[in-house]
């Protein structure tokens, strides 16, 4: 398990994708499922 802090902007912005979501994941499953995206475009 890992804690970090962030902003309320990047925190409602989480929030707002994970809202757009069909299956509406938890915050944390967001976070992950954003953090491998990222990864994944990186290697593009």
């Amino acid at each position: 398990m890992y804690g970090f802090r962030m902003s309320d902007t990047l925190r409602d912005g989480i929030d707002d994708w994970r809202e757009g979501q069909p299956d509406k994941p938890s915050r944390s499953e967001a976070i992950r499922r954003l953090v491998e995206e990222a990864l994944k475009a990186r290697q593009s």
